[in-house]
């Protein structure tokens, strides 16, 4: 929890900070294309895993498995340590019998601002956009139910959290490629203010750990 708690700190002091076009960080040439594949589970609101690093278990224990496919648009955008992206999810719930599983497809628009933890390279992200479930995920539909008395397919989504490079993490270069990292997969309602997203409030949150290849 430590861990979580200091990489929290970290962020926040970097967003507190301007963003400099001096050059921080090791930086490695990298393909436009990347595929993300992750799996996770249900966990507490947004704001607790960001503030406070909380990664607990929801308790009906339901979880996800994906894969994000992704095009870089904008590498070091205008000489700042920031990279941009669009990238398409596809997404498998597991329900745990509480409704059947299903699918979802997530649309977003992602920034990734690069940095250093303690002298290795780390980036920072944060994806904003629309996602389409089959069926209203079970614990989210029992949150959105009991906050504003609907739900909703169609929600719109945030994707947030921090990665390493695996070369940077064991020294392998031949690794630098391949990248390891946290992210919570965010779905909501907008505070109700969102007549598409059937003016619903409140959301899930799926806390994954994922690898990304760069291609």
């Amino acid at each position: 929890m430590l861990f979580w708690i200091e990489i929290t700190l970290l962020a926040f002091s970097i967003l507190a900070n301007p963003i400099t076009k001096t050059p921080l960080l090791k930086d490695h040439k990298t393909p436009n294309n990347n595929i993300r594949l992750y799996g996770g589970y249900a966990s507490n609101t947004l704001m607790r895993f960001v503030v406070l690093g909380d990664v607990r278990r929801e308790f009906h224990h339901t979880s996800i498995k994906g894969i994000d496919f992704s095009r870089t648009i904008k590498k070091n955008y205008k000489d700042y340590p920031l990279d941009m992206s669009l990238r398409l999810s596809m997404v498998r719930y597991n329900e745990m019998n509480y409704q059947k599983d299903h699918n979802q497809v997530n649309l977003f628009f992602m920034v990734h601002r690069k940095a250093n933890y303690r002298r290795m390279p780390i980036r920072f992200f944060i994806g904003e956009g629309i996602s389409l479930s089959e069926n209203v995920p079970y614990v989210e539909g029992r949150e959105t139910r009991r906050i504003s008395g609907r739900d909703s397919r169609l929600m719109n989504y945030l994707n947030i959290g921090f990665d390493f490079r695996l070369s940077d993490l064991t020294g392998f270069e031949n690794l630098n490629k391949i990248r390891f990292g946290i992210a919570d997969s965010h779905r909501s309602g907008a505070f109700s203010k969102v007549k598409l997203f059937n003016n619903t409030s409140g959301g899930s949150n799926f806390i994954t750990l994922f690898l990304e290849y760069d291609f």
